[in-house]
């Protein structure tokens, strides 16, 4: 099932690979400064490609994570290896639905519509980056015969890097358009608490 799978990722991320390296350079920017978020929304092109490389991201990312363990819990360590790997994916998106849902029900009506687009898709952008730093890291390190748990290590703390990254992005993105307080209430209701839904299970298993 895993080289099925991977075959399946390989030919959808070939198909947006062109959309892919247009659309880096912006993706690199919106790293260093929390405007480019938002100039990257403004342009329809940039934005609808980065949203279909997001997409394809999906899979690969779902397929790295098994691979190195990077969600290896103890519920799961006593399922088959496609069992493990349906568990995966299925806690993905199940992740992505309770974003999503916190979302449609806490996402601040107050802000102006550029802030709110580019916060609420700020994910996409930090996703893809985030899958390509895990693949790149995860193959090199596996490469040089770095130990799993060592590989495993490493991606965890390169993915919460990124991901704290994200958050002060998205927070300065809030902070444009409101009050200091109220940008934290809102990234505490989309981000940290859907997230802490995912990591809380980790450390307890």
């Amino acid at each position: 099932m895993f080289d099925i799978l991977a075959l399946i990722a390989t030919l959808t991320v070939i198909t947006s690979l062109r959309k892919l390296i247009v659309v880096l350079p912006s993706l690199i920017g919106c790293m260093f400064r929390a405007k480019e978020n938002i100039n990257l929304e403004a342009s329809v092109k940039h934005s609808i490609d980065r949203d279909i490389c997001a997409a394809t991201m999906v899979l690969p990312f779902c397929l790295a994570a098994y691979r190195f363990g990077i969600y290896d819990i103890t519920p799961l360590q006593g399922l088959g290896e496609n069992l493990r790997l349906a568990a995966y994916i299925g806690i993905f998106l199940a992740y992505i639905l309770v974003r999503a849902a916190a979302a449609r029900v806490t996402y601040p009506k107050k802000l102006n519509q550029k802030t709110r687009k580019a916060a609420g898709r700020i994910s996409f952008t930090y996703f893809i980056i985030l899958t390509l730093c895990v693949l790149g890291a995860g193959s090199a390190m596996t490469f040089f015969g770095a130990a799993p748990e060592v590989v495993r290590s490493a991606i965890i703390w390169i993915s919460a890097a990124i991901y704290a990254l994200m958050l002060i992005r998205k927070f300065e993105i809030f902070c444009s358009s409101c009050s200091v307080f109220a940008g934290f209430l809102y990234l505490c209701a989309l981000e940290i608490f859907p997230t802490g839904m995912l990591v809380v299970p980790a450390l307890i298993f």
